[in-house]
Formats: structure tokens, C-alpha cells, sequence
């Protein structure tokens, strides 16, 4: 079975506690997450520490360990062995070789404690645990690049959503897979994409199947529409996006939706655009009207921006002499850089700046009505002032306005 990191496993379970667990420990212990400790012998543990009755409240209570072959039994041996430390070595094969026996030997004890537990209510917290401990060490073991071990990650969310639910373990499987995706997008540039595609599917998922936790639901969604948004990935961030707006209207980041939302469902549109220039005029929509048009979000602060600068510059200038206007919407708060930047690099374009400073950098106007959250963005707008595309890289520049200002000189 397959499991992942969980974050909300309670302080206290009191199933497990009356039979394996001693007092005191730290319940933020990433050994223990459940907030229980292994004891070698009897432990004597104050009353109240285990909710004993109110006449107990000053006397001891002795706990004595779980049966040998009961469910308890095997949970505390995993404990137990999750709490050995790593031998040291300088040899990371050595040191990966460890973990992996380690976490090899838990998930079998986990898969057994499953087995005995899984139809038995009763035995309801005992499995939430083991269910846990089988999730971190199948997470751990797929992050090594188990391709195996990935794939039952993924088939255990779904059996434990099959087989119930509403469940605590369904919930934590199935964050644990939607985080897992996340990691490994953020982790290999090659495989990006793909990843970026399966992140968003998970956190759809999670936040469909689990609305009531809205909080970790709110958060997957707006993490996988805002990387996917960078990506270019259209489609996977807007429907991560409208599910924010959709269930969950009153979180801010469902505020925050509108306007990426907006930008995403640009291409095929009029464009409204306009604002102050740094010249002292003024860009009014209405200049989209007759003249292609580029679009061109930038800042002296980015670095994405100024690695491409001379690109974007001299793809630019090339096909202004064919009717292409070029409008900068500048996203920096210091004029001075900007003055010095426009006359370095030679680009004369018109740019939307704001005299008012509380109004410049990622307070711009402009960027706030259209979500705009990385730098740089190109936009192509056609001679009607429809917006062809928000999503065009500086590498691909060159080919998209020669399709675009073709398409005018033929009217």
C-alpha cells in the first residue's frame, strides 16, 4: 500500500495509547507523528494524561505493552524501528541503501497491520496510523525514483477512497499523491510538464473529493493553477483556478482567481488596455484598433526579463517597420531605472507607468485586473485588437509576429 507525508494526525490516539504509548514525548516528533512513543517495559503514566476519570485524576496508571501478534504490537515495532537512527556514513549509496531497507521493512509491518485492521471499526485508529506509516515510507521509497513504489502511491489513494470515502486515511492518501506530484514537477526540469499536468490533476481531485478540507483543497489548487499558469499549461490552470472560485468562493485566493482567470480567457477578445505612460500620455484601447499590436509586461527586477531583453528588443524592432506597435507595461517602482534601462538598450516603446507610487510594481493596475504574476509576458493583439495569445515565449517571438502581421498585410 501506499501512503504520504500527513500534516493533521491527532495529538493523542487514545486506541493505540492504552497499549503502546508512553507520556511525555513531543507530539510534533517527525518519528511520531501521532503524538505516540514506544516504551521497552510497563510505563506509569499520569491519569489525566490519558483522559482517566476525574476521581483518578491524582493517582498512577500502569500501561502495559501490546500483546505479542496483536496489531498494536506490530504498530509499536515500526515505531520502534522508525526511531533508529541511520548509520553514519560519508557513502551516500550506503546512506540511500539504509533508508531504503528501512522503509521496505516498515511498509511490509504497516501492510500487515492493515490487514488485520481494515474491517475492524474498533480497530479504526490503529489503521489510520498504519496507513500513515505505510504513506511516508512508499512516499520516501517513490522519491528514490521506485517506479514501482510510484505506482502505489497511486493505487493506494484510490483503494483507500474506494474503500471509504469519507475516511481520515482516504483524505491523507490522496494529499500525499497531489503533494508527491507537486515535488517531483519542482524537482526535474525535463519531465516538468508532465509532472505540472499530473499535479493539477491531483489537486482537482482532492479538492473534489475532499471539499471539507478546505484549507490543504484551497492551497493544492492554488499552487498547481499558479505553476501551470508560469507553464503556459492553459487549460490545467484555468480549471484549477475556476474550482477555487467555484467551491470555494470565500477563501482569498478564490479572490485572487479573477484575475488570472480574466487573462486566460483573453485570446479571441477585445483587449482592454490602457493607462499613463512614463512620457507623460496616455494608452487608451481604442489604439488597439488599427495596428497589431505587442504587449510586453517587464520590470528592471526580473531577471527572466532581462535574460531575454535583447531578444524580445530586436524581434520588436524588426517588425515595427510593418505596422507592429510595441507597449510596454512597466512593473518597476523606480523611475529612475527605468529611464536608465530605456535608453541602454535602445527600446522606444510606449509604457504604461504610473506617476502615483502606490500604483507602480505588482500594485500596476494593469497586472492586478489580469492576474499577471510572472515576467516577462508577451501578448499579440491583431489589427482589430483581439487578443491572439498571452502566452508566447521570447524564443518564439520571432515566428508568432511573422504569422501575425502576414495576416494584416493580406486584408
Amino acid at each position: 500500500m501506499v501512503l504520504l507525508q500527513t500534516h493533521r494526525w491527532p495529538a493523542v490516539l487514545l486506541g493505540i495509547a492504552a497499549s503502546v504509548v508512553g507520556c511525555g514525548r513531543d507530539s510534533a516528533n517527525t518519528n511520531d507523528p501521532a503524538g505516540i512513543a514506544a516504551t521497552e517495559s510497563d510505563t506509569v503514566l499520569p491519569a489525566a494524561a490519558i483522559n482517566a476519570p476525574p476521581h483518578l485524576a491524582d493517582e498512577e496508571i500502569r500501561v502495559t505493552p501490546p500483546q505479542p501478534g496483536t496489531p498494536e504490537s506490530v504498530l509499536l515495532q515500526i515505531i520502534r524501528l522508525s526511531q533508529q537512527p541511520i548509520p553514519e556514513s560519508d557513502d551516500l549509496d550506503v546512506l540511500r541503501a539504509a533508508r531504503r531497507e528501512r522503509n521496505t521493512e516498515i511498509i511490509a509491518l504497516a501492510t500487515d497491520v492493515i490487514a488485520q485492521t481494515h474491517s475492524n471499526p474498533a480497530k479504526e485508529q490503529v489503521f489510520n496510523t498504519a496507513v500513515h506509516r505505510l504513506m511516508e515510507s512508499t512516499y520516501q521509497l517513490a522519491l528514490q525514483g521506485d517506479r514501482d513504489r510510484v505506482d502505489e502511491l497511486y493505487g493506494h489513494a484510490e483503494a483507500l477512497h474506494d474503500r471509504d470515502p469519507a475516511s481520515r486515511a482516504a483524505v491523507e492518501a490522496n494529499w500525499v499523491v497531489a503533494r508527491f506530484a507537486n515535488e517531483q514537477a519542482e524537482r526535474f526540469d525535463k519531465n516538468r510538464l508532465s509532472w505540472l499536468q499530473s499535479f493539477s490533476r491531483q489537486a482537482l481531485v482532492f479538492a473534489d473529493r475532499f471539499p471539507h478540507e478546505q484549507e490543504r483543497a484551497v492551497r493544492l489548487l492554488d499552487e498547481a493553477a499558479a505553476s501551470c499558469d508560469a507553464h503556459a499549461l492553459i487549460d490545467e490552470a484555468t480549471q484549477c483556478y475556476a474550482m477555487l472560485r467555484e467551491k470555494f468562493p470565500n477563501a482569498p485566493q478564490a479572490e485572487q482567481a479573477i484575475g488570472p482567470l480574466r487573462r486566460l480567457n483573453l485570446p479571441g477578445k477585445r483587449l482592454d488596455l490602457g493607462g499613463p505612460t512614463l512620457d507623460g500620455g496616455f494608452i487608451d484601447p481604442s489604439m488597439f484598433a488599427n495596428r497589431p499590436a505587442l504587449i510586453v509586461f517587464w520590470s528592471t527586477q526580473a531577471k527572466p526579463f532581462l535574460d531575454s531583453a535583447s531578444l524580445i528588443i530586436r524581434t520588436a524592432a524588426k517588425y515595427e517597420s510593418q505596422s507592429l506597435q510595441v507597449v510596454g507595461v512597466n512593473m518597476d517602482t523606480d523611475e529612475t531605472a527605468v529611464d536608465a534601462f530605456l535608453v541602454k538598450s535602445g527600446a522606444d516603446w510606449k509604457n504604461i507607468f504610473h506617476t502615483d507610487p502606490a500604483r507602480r510594481g505588482w500594485n500596476s493596475p494593469v497586472a492586478s485586473y489580469y492576474g499577471v504574476r510572472t515576467i516577462p509576458q508577451l501578448w499579440l493583439i491583431d489589427a482589430r485588437g483581439t487578443v491572439v495569445s498571452t502566452t508566447v515565449q521570447p524564443r518564439d517571438l520571432d515566428a508568432a509576429l511573422a504569422r501575425l502581421i502576414p495576416l494584416r498585410a493580406a486584408r
